[in-house]
């Protein structure tokens, strides 16, 4: 694996111009993120200030324009207003024109996170494993505590939750998975990791694997 080349530091104005419009060439940035590329280059504030404002005067960075497409990108990937906010925090945009921005946007975050939930699962959520499993999976995208709940909500309306009351289809599942008596602790914490990932609750699971144990020792 290749280091990183040294920077080639600038030697004068025109040298961090080039900087500049390279770094604008790949993607936009914000003001912030670009002043930080270019104080890599040289130390010379005069310079950078200068080119910071050529950059500014030919609408080549526009804080506006640039926390308007980043917000659009990052909910096109299904990420939360929280780490949006984050996100644009990260990169130096004012938390006025971020605000300001937000509130100008039309997204249905709710609808966002039902759908993330929709592909990643396709049966009710219905456990309380599941659940935090759920949970943890939309905070990690960023949304907020009261839009997850909803969002779950939501989801398992469009998925009834199975029944789970049979423990002779629990113990139905535990003859799948396993042809000998579950005697020791590891074993019991794997057929109870098992019921539970089905459906089950922690008593419904432990009297399945009682009477499973019944029935292998007849």
């Amino acid at each position: 694996m290749f280091a990183n080349k040294p920077i080639k530091i600038a030697t004068d104005i025109d040298g961090v111009r080039r900087s500049a419009l390279w770094h604008l060439s790949r993607r936009d940035h914000s003001e912030a993120e670009l002043l930080t590329k270019l104080q890599r280059k040289t130390d010379n504030k005069d310079w950078i200030d200068a080119i910071i404002h050529e950059c500014l005067d030919f609408n080549y960075l526009n804080d506006q324009r640039f926390c308007e497409s980043f917000i659009r990108s990052a909910q096109n990937k299904g990420h939360g207003q929280t780490r949006i906010k984050q996100d644009l925090k990260r990169k130096g945009i004012d938390e006025t024109l971020a605000k300001k921005v937000f509130d100008e946007n039309e997204f249905d975050y709710l609808e966002s996170a039902h759908r993330l939930l929709t592909n990643k699962y396709t049966t009710a959520i219905a456990t309380q494993h599941l659940k935090q499993k759920a949970m943890g999976f939309l905070q990690a995208k960023g949304y907020p505590f009261d839009i997850i709940s909803s969002a779950i909500a939501a989801y398992n309306e469009d998925h009834p939750t199975p029944s789970f009351n049979d423990t002779e289809e629990a113990c139905l599942l535990l003859n799948k998975k396993f042809k000998v008596s579950i005697e020791d602790q590891h074993q019991k914490n794997k057929a109870l990791r098992y019921l539970t990932s089905h459906g089950y609750d922690y008593s419904k699971s432990n009297q399945a694997i009682k009477q499973f144990n019944e029935k292998i020792s007849q």
